[in-house]
């Protein structure tokens, strides 16, 4: 994790917050019982989803997560990127828009899938 000052923290849910620092916000979550593969993150307007699956051997699952967040409208959809620490921790960063105007919609619709 970066040494300068962590932003302002906005718990979510249980191992899931999202922190505003400068111009970027993130979304954090704690995915350390998780394979990479089993990590699905999805992106649609404003909104983002965190969706993991553990199976077992024998093909049932035994663990799941699911998150959904939704950003601030002046976030741009195309600025989302993923990183998975060794520690399983996961960082959504997303940069604001430059040009964005409080109470304005995004002007793009936007839907991505990374899996990890």
């Amino acid at each position: 994790m970066p040494t300068e000052s962590p932003g302002t923290m906005y718990p979510c849910s249980l191992g899931t917050w999202v922190r505003a620092q400068g111009d970027t916000y993130q979304v954090v979550a704690d995915v350390s019982q998780f394979e990479p593969p089993d990590i699905v993150v999805t992106t649609s307007n404003c909104h983002v989803a965190i969706q993991a699956e553990k199976v077992a051997e024998d093909g049932t699952i035994c663990d799941t997560f699911t998150h959904k967040c939704q950003l601030p409208e002046d976030t741009d959809p195309l600025s989302v990127s993923c990183t998975l620490t060794e520690t399983g921790t996961l960082v959504i960063t997303v940069r604001r828009r430059a040009s964005a105007s409080p109470g304005h919609p995004p002007q793009l619709l936007y839907r991505s899938e990374a899996m990890l």
